[in-house]
């Protein structure tokens, strides 16, 4: 197992505070470099960079980024807050297909997508479909370089919706990127959602989390809580996940005093410890 981080652990040091997280009182310096920087002081295998936070493509500094990530594995995260809004967003297209020549600039195997968010979830049933055209032609892009599609589901998608749209899209280059905590949000069984989705995992968003409230705000979820402490099965789950898959840890909502690098490195030696455990019971490294 490969175990990374997603920028987004770090959203308040990157400005972004959510309705009812405390401001931590720093900053970093971008989501590019200085995420990479904390990235390999952990000494991960990747980094995935929510692109949100970084330059756009016509200005976003290349050389620097790779120079900082060395060998470690770069993902790029396209889409916050709602991608392709359900395929009703030429410009998202058009800022996707932008992002999948930076990714491939960058020699990156994997780059996450989304095709909504939360706030659009109630609009699915009905526009589902209007997402397979821009799959198929963010898709047909990225194929020929060797680079895959990682489609999230963003508290917007079921697990059986994404997969119907990879059914209907009927693409290799377009797989999975399986958020843990986005599946409750949606009111999947979060094991059931990974089962099923499992053969496309590309890459997986790794959150626990407390269990839902039917008042919080619907775009900020659950608490974020240490890894084996919330309502999410991870050990089961990660072992449906594909040995090749990147595993990024993901801090989403913080509540009062929560110190996200604290979570983040309590969370990689969790995996690590789970890494180890896994190994010696199957005879072989997951």
């Amino acid at each position: 197992m490969r175990i990374g981080v997603d920028s987004y652990s770090y959203h308040r040091l990157l400005g972004e505070i959510r309705p009812g997280e405390e401001d931590p009182g720093e900053r970093l310096p971008d989501g590019g470099v200085a995420v990479v920087h904390e990235a390999r002081r952990l000494g991960l295998d990747g980094v995935s960079l929510e692109t949100c936070y970084l330059a756009p493509p016509a200005a976003l500094a290349l050389d620097p980024l790779r120079a900082a990530a060395g060998g470690m594995e770069l993902v790029l995260a396209w889409g916050a807050p709602n991608g392709l809004e359900l395929g009703g967003s030429e410009a998202g297209l058009r800022g996707l297909l932008e992002w999948i020549d930076v990714a491939a600039s960058l020699q990156c195997r994997t780059m996450r997508i989304v095709v909504a968010g939360p706030t659009l979830r109630h609009r699915v049933a009905s526009e589902l479909e209007n997402a397979v055209p821009p799959l198929r032609a963010a898709a047909a892009k990225a194929r020929p370089l060797d680079l895959d599609l990682a489609l999230e589901n963003h508290g917007d998608l079921t697990a059986r919706e994404i997969s119907e749209l990879l059914a209907a899209v009927g693409d290799p280059a377009l797989r999975v990127c399986f958020d843990t905590a986005n599946a409750l949000r949606v009111g999947d069984d979060p094991l059931e959602a990974a089962r099923l989705l499992a053969p496309a995992v590309a890459m997986v968003h790794l959150k626990d989390c407390e269990p839902l409230d039917p008042d919080a705000d619907p775009v900020a979820g659950p608490r974020s809580v240490p890894y084996g402490t919330g309502v999410v099965p991870l050990e089961a789950i990660l072992r449906l996940i594909p040995a090749e898959a990147l595993v990024c840890i993901e801090i989403a909502q913080l509540g009062p005093g929560a110190d996200e690098r604290a979570l983040v490195a309590d969370s990689v030696g969790w995996l690590r410890a789970r890494v180890r455990h896994t190994s010696d019971v199957t005879g072989g490294a997951r």
